[in-house]
């Protein structure tokens, strides 16, 4: 595991660019690409929770299922099948849904496949 921590500049933007001729100049630099969509931020937080390091609530479910939802109220549902196979559903606040199916093998090996929500 890696402990990831933001960068905090105490100038932000700048650069330092150096000419072929070895002169150089400090600039600022700034976006401005006008996106449609800004994107996720690349920080500490975004990577600690690809390590599963964020805050979360866990509710055990009558039927079963176990709901988990993260500091931003998304949940990760988990449902596990009559086949003895587990379901993983994320629903992110736009509504949108990415999903892994897993099953234990015969050998005692796991695989793992994506669910597709588009069908």
């Amino acid at each position: 595991m890696k402990d990831f921590l933001d960068r905090i500049p105490t100038q932000v933007g700048r650069r330092k660019i150096t000419h072929a001729d070895g002169t150089s100049e400090y600039v600022t630099v700034e976006m401005a690409d006008n996106p449609t969509v800004i994107g996720t931020p690349l920080n500490r937080e975004a990577f600690m929770a690809l390590q599963g390091f964020e805050a979360f609530h866990v509710a055990f479910n009558d039927d079963g299922s176990i709901t988990e939802t993260n500091a931003l109220n998304e949940p990760l549902d988990t449902v596990f099948n009559s086949d003895g196979t587990i379901d993983e559903t994320f629903t992110n606040k736009n509504g949108l849904k990415i999903g892994l199916k897993t099953k234990f093998n015969p050998d005692g090996s796991i695989s793992g496949d994506p669910i597709d929500f588009t069908a």
